[in-house]
């Protein structure tokens, strides 16, 4: 016998919080690296894989995680993702109207983030 699942309601995430630190826009398809620190997949891509391999932030080397996380494609924070949607659904929406020709949800980012 199935058990019914609860909605379990996701927590509000304050605009600072749903930020990306790179770009400074509303967080698009949320990258979370072991350090803690979490960035757009576009500034992710645009500043860890195709240069340093480390954080922005703090500088922490990231290299063997990503390489393993896009093996898995499991680079997108996917709860942090639900959670930006659920609290900033307008700013997510035309962010990703700002984004043409980009593939939003399948990891492919390909535009540079834009100002809201």
């Amino acid at each position: 016998m199935n058990k019914p699942r609860l909605h379990i309601p996701v927590r509000s995430l304050t605009l600072e919080e749903a930020r990306c630190p790179v770009c400074l826009e509303i967080l698009l398809e949320p990258v979370t690296m072991p350090c803690g620190h979490s960035v757009c997949l576009h500034c992710f891509k645009r500043t860890v894989e195709l240069s340093t391999l480390c954080c922005p932030l703090c500088r922490l080397r990231v290299s063997s995680w990503a390489r393993k996380q896009s093996r898995e494609k499991s680079l997108v924070n996917t709860e942090l993702w639900e959670m930006v949607r659920q609290s900033y659904p307008e700013r997510c929406k035309r962010r990703i109207e700002q984004i043409d020709g980009a593939t939003v949800g399948e990891g492919n980012v390909n535009k540079p983030c834009e100002k809201v």
